[in-house]
């Protein structure tokens, strides 16, 4: 086996592989953007009022199409770490590991933001006398919720840099154009078009995670598809 040869049933497990992860990505951020857009935006404020233009049918089917669909990211990072193989095992397992890691912590986070959104639809019904009790447990609701995304934030920057490592010494099953297609990397441009083009980064930010690992893991599967196959034994 080389890294452009690989035999046809490896060849045809990453391609599924990766392509049961792209479909896990788009379909946790049509979840996340049902639950969570909102046309006047202000996703970067911390009263989270975007979630009153949220209907509670969005809520609900969002929701759960976020949460149930999520695991199917651990497929997506076998996926990667085994793309990523050839240029060490200690790489592919970092990978795997870390993007594993990464994503269950995630889920926690996708599944505590309709606790917010609860809170911040009662709020609004509520009368005068119960709203600072509201405002004190949306606040702490937020304390337990936002530090998670945070620290996925910063696995996936890991993630992506050793991912870099692996591309970059041209011993993985990737080009090393792959690089400029890192999760991180698309993950920051999705924040950029919410400064640069509002418009655009307001249709995006709310699955900005989601979109990041659609493209990259698109890419992957088509790369995966275009490996050569070594001639098998009979």
């Amino acid at each position: 086996m080389t890294i452009d040869n690989i035999g046809s049933h490896h060849r045809a497990i990453l391609f599924w592989t990766g392509l049961l992860a792209t479909a896990g990505a788009l379909v946790v951020g049509v979840g996340e953007f049902m639950f969570q857009y909102s046309p006047r935006g202000g996703y970067e404020e911390g009263d989270y009022l975007y979630f009153l233009d949220v209907s509670r049918w969005r809520l609900t089917f969002g929701h759960f199409l976020g949460v149930l669909a999520a695991p199917i990211y651990l497929v997506g990072y076998w996926h990667v770490a085994q793309m990523l193989r050839p240029a060490g095992k200690w790489i592919s397992g970092s990978v795997l590991g870390l993007g594993i890691y990464a994503f269950a912590i995630g889920n926690v986070w996708l599944g505590g933001r309709v606790n917010l959104a609860l809170t911040v639809q009662a709020r609004e019904t509520a009368p005068d006398a119960a709203k600072p009790l509201l405002d004190a447990l949306l606040h702490d609701i937020s304390a337990h919720n936002e530090p998670l995304i945070n620290i996925v934030r910063v696995l996936i920057l890991v993630v992506s840099l050793l991912m870099a490592w692996g591309i970059l010494t041209n011993r993985s099953y990737y080009p090393r154009w792959m690089v400029v297609f890192l999760p991180i990397v698309l993950l920051i441009a999705v924040f950029a078009s919410y400064i640069i083009v509002p418009v655009i980064g307001g249709l995006l930010l709310p699955a900005a995670m989601n979109i990041a690992h659609f493209v990259f893991f698109a890419l992957s599967t088509l790369i995966a598809s275009r490996l050569k196959p070594v001639t098998e034994p009979a």
